[in-house]
């Protein structure tokens, strides 16, 4: 038995039924986290988290969700493993190239999306990894997370310039938009609340950022009482979650819980060619 959870199931959802709904799933390490939602409405009927991803390879707890005949299925990747090429040098028979840059074992799919308007992300995710994927789904359906997050950010975007951060597991993502482009973006692995808090003030220094001035807006997995996260509570003027709601959302749903989840819906259905 697994640790996962169902955090919601709408008596609505019918797996028999699911040609007007889409799969989300959200792969952070060995776990995942999915969600089911209506495309009609954009309502979610199934969200839950902290599933192993060897579920995906064989299906038991989640086989009524993950074998349902969907119309759209879209799988975001966290990984630390990425390069970012801007559009203007961007050449699409360089990719093998490009994965040059990434720490990469020989036996890695390297997969290529375009992060925002402006930018490309080359990613890895290793042959275990495709493996679990391609046993029920296409690697065409396999998105960078930080694109997805992006997605959800620029979705409505209602302030001046702060610094985004989002924590799942021991992740933390930075984002930082200037005049509408983007700045920053980078992945950190953290151990402890002083490395995060470490990451997040290297991150400003580079930026020329003062934090006292700075909104620092946060999303994930986290929560107002979470350890990871109460030295930035306690050290900075202005922190606040991330408010966004891409998605109809259930009563009692954290929207900054789910924001990268609900981005992976924005995304386009077809990978960057």
């Amino acid at each position: 038995m697994s640790n996962g959870r169902y955090n919601y199931f709408d008596a609505e959802f019918n797996p028999e039924q699911a040609g007007g709904d889409e799969l989300l799933i959200l792969i952070t390490g060995e776990v995942f986290s999915f969600s089911v939602i209506q495309l009609e409405s954009n309502k979610v009927l199934v969200w839950g988290e902290q599933y192993p991803i060897s579920e995906l390879l064989e299906p038991s707890e989640l086989n009524m969700i993950l074998l349902a005949d969907y119309q759209n299925v879209r799988i975001a990747i966290h990984t630390s493993s990425f390069t970012i090429i801007p559009k203007e040098l961007y050449d699409h028979s360089q990719i093998t190239d490009y994965g040059q840059f990434l720490t990469k074992e020989s036996t890695d799919t390297i997969l290529l999306n375009k992060l925002d308007a402006d930018n490309y992300v080359v990613f890895k995710i290793t042959e275990e990894l495709s493996k679990c994927i391609t046993n029920l789904f296409d690697l065409r359906s396999v998105y960078f997370a930080g694109k997805a997050w992006i997605k959800a950010i620029n979705f409505a975007r209602p302030y001046t310039q702060p610094l985004y951060l989002n924590v799942e597991g021991n992740l933390l993502q930075v984002l930082y938009y200037k005049d509408t482009k983007l700045a920053f973006y980078n992945v950190f692995e953290f151990n402890n609340p002083e490395e995060l808090m470490y990451y997040t003030i290297l991150t400003a220094n580079q930026l020329d950022l003062n934090l006292d001035a700075t909104s620092v807006i946060l999303s994930g997995n986290i929560t107002h009482s979470d350890k990871k996260i109460q030295r930035i509570n306690d050290m900075l003027p202005k922190v606040y979650f991330n408010q966004t709601h891409v998605l109809d959302l259930p009563s009692g749903f954290i929207s900054h819980q789910i924001l990268m989840l609900a981005g992976l819906s924005l995304c386009e259905l077809s990978v960057a060619d």
